[in-house]
This record gives C-alpha cells, structure tokens and sequence, in this order.
C-alpha cells in the first residue's frame, strides 16, 4: 500500500471537459461501505463523447482533401535560390530550389510541391516565420523533400496554418532544430511525411491528421508536440490538442511520441511508438536541472530498472539514476496559468481538464517513461488494440483511468494501471508488473481513490500487489484472475477502506503473509482457502460444484499459498472442491457471505480428468482457461 504524499492545491479549474466514452459510472464502493470511497466522477460519459465528437469534427478533413487541384497555378522555374511569394494563389514547384519565403503577412497559398527538392544550408527552406496571418496548403504529388542544415533553425516554419494534402510524399530533415514548426493549426490529410529533427519533429499549436502516413525517423524531443499559446489563461479545446484519426504513426524519439497540453484524441489507425530515455547519474543533478525525486532508476546490466521511491535511500548518488528529459509514449501535459490573485504566482490546473481518448486503431508502445499518461487529467480507452513493453507505469492519470473496451496487453511495466480512480468497465487486459498491477493512489488528498471492475477480462501478474487501492475496491461484474506477489509483504488484493464484490468472476492467488479478504458487506459469496504448503508454478486452478463440473479456472503462473474467489454460481449451503491440477486441495461448503478455510490437501481427483477440459460435464466456456 503505497502513502499518498499531502498536496496543497491553490486552485482547480471545474471544466471537467473529457472523461470516457462507455457507460455510465457505477455506484460507488462506499455505498457498500459505509463510507471510505466517496470519488466523484467528471461529466456522464456519453455526453463526454458527444462533447469530443462536436469538438473534433471531420468537416475540414473533406475539405482539405478535395482541395488538391493545380488548376491555373503559377509554374515557378527551378533556380537553386531562394523563390519568394508576394502574392496570394496557386504555384507550383518542381525541381531544386535554395528555398521558399512568404515575402508579406495575409497570405492564402496553395502549393503544388511535384517533385520539390528544397535544401537550405542557411536558415528556414519553408520560411513563413514572421507572418502569423499566412494560411498555407501543401499539396503534394510523388516525392519531394524539404531540409535545412542551419543551425538553430526550423526546416518548416509557418507562424499562420499550414495544411498537407494530396496523394504524394515529403521528407523534412531539419539539422538544428524542429522539422516542421506551425504557431497555428496544422492539418495533414491523405499523404505520407518522413521526418528527422534535432528537436520536435512536429510542433504546432494543435495538429489535426486523417488517413495518412507520418513516420518519425528520429527527434530529438518529441514526435508531435502540441502547446498552447504562451498567452492562454484558460482550458480550451481550441488549441493545445492532437487529433489522429485514421493514422499510420510511426516514430522514434528520445521525448515523447505524442505530447499535448490540452486532449489527445486517437480514432483508428495504427501506432508504432519507441521513445528511448537518456538516463544520466544523480551525481549530474544540478549539471541537467533534474529534481531529485526524478532519480528513480538503477542500472540492471544494459539497462536500467524503476525502484520504489523509499526504496532510493539504499542507493548512492552514483547508482542512481534519472532520465534527462520525459520521454512517454502518449502524453496529455500541465499547463500553468497566472494566478489572479498573485502575478508573480502560476498554478497548475490538476483536475478534470486534460485528456487522452483512445477510440480505436492498434498500438505498439515501447517507452522508457511511461507508455500512455494524462497528467492531471482523464485518460480513456474505449477501443483498439495496446500492445505495451514499459520502463515505468503502462496506463496512468492523475484522476481517472477508464477501459470501456480494447485489447491491451502490457508485457512490461512497473505498473500496469494507475490513476486516482481506476474503472474497468470492459475489454480484454493482460498485463504484467514489477509492482503493483493495478492501483488507484493519488497525492491529492481531495482524492478518495477506488478500483471499480463491472466488466471485461482482466488477468494480471504483478510482483508488488496484485490489485491495491489505497480506497476502495469494487469488482460487480467480468472476470478478473490475479497472481499476486511472492513477497509475504504484499497481497493479491491489497485495499485501504475494504474490498466489496457483488458479481463477476474473481480468482487470486498470493502469498500467506498478507492476506487481505474481503468485506462481508459484500452481495455475492466469497471463498478465501490458504495453505502452508505452496502450489507450484503452472499449475491450474479449478473450483468445482457438488457434481464435478468446473465453474472456472485459472492457470497461475507463478507459486502461491492462497486463494481467493468469489463466482454467481456459488450458493450458501452447497459443497463445492478446489482443485490443483488433479490434487483435490480442500472440499467446504459455503457458510456465509465469507468462507474461509485451509487444507493440506493431497488427495487425487477422482475421476482424474481436468477440471473445466474436453471431459468436464455441462460444456460451453470455463472461465478462466485462456
């Protein structure tokens, strides 16, 4: 059980914008506690959906895409030099120029790159840098490539919009600074961009994208990176957001993959995230301006391993190490506004206004920092398919963490699934974690965290506790099969306020040392079985009703010395066995809402069969059995 660290907040501001995109939230565990869990829930999530939905509309993606005709457009000859534009209109590049510049403010231009090549050895070679009324379209037809080796400077810089479209490609190389650089919107739809940057690859006030290709070869920050204005003092959705619906993103950075102040909303498409950390020791703190609190790695062979944070006072400043700059797979940031009581004074906005949404597409997430993190705000996922290998945390907020759908499967992480509150409304999860797997802690003492499950699959390996809240837990409905921690100092279910389970399927599996039941204010029967003889690794777990039948299973992966479980099928007053593999660990029959018992077991199953296989009576899905 992790200590919430006291945190003053001086203000929150109550926009409350995006939360989910399932159903509507369940009743709270401290209605079944008397108290202990009382988190309140932004907007009801339908109505957040049909929020978002309003907010990114798909209109200027159609209106872009036909927008790609050449129609009387204005051939400008290939001359090696610098080609400046006066006049708003149509013109088209084909061949090798020394660079392009918007020679006065206001302009609307449309250009044609057909097979452009624009290589500036000094300064911007798409230079709009000092007109913030310009609005520019970039149609593009075969390949093209834009490039600076200047150092300092941005290969692309519009201060107005800039809009991609058309069927073709562009390469952007920038050697000294962002690749492609906008101070207003940036659009991208239908082409394919190739990008290598020194520092962000894409940097905009907010980037909209839609059936495309974009594929980061390198940045030396972040992949997409979406601020808001400098003069903002207010949430917004108009600007600070990255908006990808049907993409085909890929990139490698040593920032983050996707970064924005405000929304992350991803509809679609597939992602191929790898962010790659430079961690430095806690001996160059003050060389990189790192705080000490960032120095939460040891080195592990070739790489590197998160420790908890009491556990860094064992370690010397030599053997701690930090990561130089955040380096997430998908980031939702803080934005810090001016406190009107005190100039002098920023605040950080910290509850309900940021958010990321995953609506659908495919994932691959391979990050050094955390793979997908809303902080200070709501993260959703309501679709698509994560596949996640992580250094720290896989899903993590600071207030709520939804799945309303989805396939994720986290194959490393220090822990799975963490935010203020944490509900599991649907969707297939598999992770594993070298700490807790899923948690629900929040450093806002506002914050009475809670773990809900009402639906889905959820299977979890943790080494650290197995579920842990440091409020409450609430499991209503779906199955959920836990292998806890081999450690006597953690649990498979670990809660500060009570656990209350009122349907579903739950299976867990632990050590003796820290045995956590739960409450007897649960509605559905319970069943928690311990033994002081360990049962092996793989070996599979069945519980079985008074004819044999198996009512579900689960394999656990690791050793273990107890057991809980609760089933709809259990039923006060009726026998019932649980088995390991073929060895009969104890017989009971339910007493209460609670039973607990204990067996050395050692008896063979007698009809030998595996419980819930091919010969078990009544058919159909086992649960439990993957």
């Amino acid at each position: 059980m992790k200590k919430r660290i006291p945190l003053i907040i001086a203000l929150v501001l109550s926009v409350g914008v995006l939360a989910s995109c399932g159903e509507e939230p369940f009743v709270n565990p401290g209605d079944y506690l008397g108290g202990g869990g009382t988190g309140q829930i932004a907007d009801s999530a339908d109505d957040v959906t049909e929020n978002v939905k309003e907010d990114f509309s798909d209109e200027e993606f159609s209106d872009l895409s036909g927008n790609t005709s050449a129609d009387g457009a204005t051939t400008v000859e290939s001359s090696g030099g610098v080609y400046t534009i006066f006049d708003s209109g149509t013109y088209r590049f084909s061949g090798s120029y020394g660079g392009i510049a918007l020679g006065d403010d206001g302009l609307e231009l449309h250009l044609i790159f057909d097979g452009a090549r624009i290589e500036a050895a000094d300064g911007i070679a798409l230079n709009g840098a000092d007109h913030k009324k310009a609005e520019v379209v970039i149609t593009l037809i075969g390949e093209n490539s834009v490039s600076s080796t200047a150092e300092g400077e941005n290969a692309v810089h519009i201060k107005g919009s800039l809009s991609f479209n058309g069927e073709g490609a562009l390469s952007v190389t920038s050697g000294g600074k962002n690749a492609i650089k906008v101070s207003k919107q940036l659009t991208i739809v239908d082409c394919s961009l190739t990008l290598k940057a020194a520092n962000h690859a894409i940097s905009a006030l907010s980037v909209s994208a839609s059936d495309c290709e974009i594929n980061v070869l390198s940045a030396g920050k972040d992949g997409i990176n979406a601020e808001c204005d400098d003069e903002t003092t207010a949430f917004t959705t108009d600007e600070g957001y990255v908006y990808l619906k049907n993409v085909d993103y890929s990139c490698e950075t040593a920032g983050d993959g996707i970064q924005a102040d405000t929304v992350v909303y991803l509809d679609g498409g597939n992602y191929n995230i790898k962010t790659q950390g430079v961690f430095v020791p806690k001996t160059q703190m003050s060389e990189y301006g790192i705080d000490a609190d960032d120095f939460k790695y040891v080195k592990s062979g070739s790489t590197y391993q998160r420790i908890a944070s009491d556990e860094t006072n064992r370690y010397g400043a030599s053997s701690l190490y930090g990561l130089v700059q955040g380096c997430k797979g998908i980031k939702v940031g803080e934005i810090e506004y001016p406190d009107p009581a005190n100039e002098d004074k920023e605040i950080t906005v910290t509850e309900g206004d940021y958010s990321i949404i995953i609506e659908g597409g495919t994932f691959a997430i391979d990050s050094t920092d955390d793979a997908v993190h809303a902080n200070s705000g709501n993260l959703s996922v309501c679709g698509g398919t994560l596949t996640i290998s992580t250094y720290d945390d896989a899903l993590t907020s600071d207030v709520l963490t939804k799945i309303s759908g989805g396939t994720i499967t986290v194959t490393k992480s220090y822990e799975g699934i963490e935010g203020g509150y944490v509900e599991i409304t649907g969707g297939k999860i598999d992770l594993t974690a070298q700490d807790d797997g899923i948690n629900a802690a929040s450093d806002d003492l506002r914050v009475e965290e809670h773990i809900i499950i009402g639906g889905g699959e959820v299977y979890v390996d943790a080494s650290g506790d197995g579920i842990d809240s440091n409020g409450t837990i609430l499991i209503s409905g779906g199955e959920t099969y836990v292998a806890g921690p081999t450690s006597r100092m953690d649990a498979s279910v670990d809660s500060e306020h009570g656990t209350v389970i009122t349907g579903g399927y739950l299976f867990a599996v632990g050590p003796l040392g820290m045995v956590e039941t739960p409450s007897r204010n649960s509605t559905q029967y319970v069943v928690s079985f311990a033994q002081n003889q360990s049962i092996a690794a793989g070996t599979v777990l069945s519980l079985t009703d008074g004819n044999g039948d198996a009512l579900f299973t689960f394999r656990t992966p690791k050793a273990c010395q107890s057991v809980i479980l609760s089933c709809p099928e259990l039923e006060k007053g009726n026998p019932y066995r649980i088995y390991g593999g073929d060895s009969d660990l104890c017989e009971f029959t339910v007493s209460g809402i609670l039973t607990t018992i204990g067996s050395s077991g050692g008896m063979g199953r007698p009809d030998g069969n595996f419980p819930g296989g091919p010969g078990a009576p009544g058919g159909g899905r086992v649960p439990g059995i993957r």
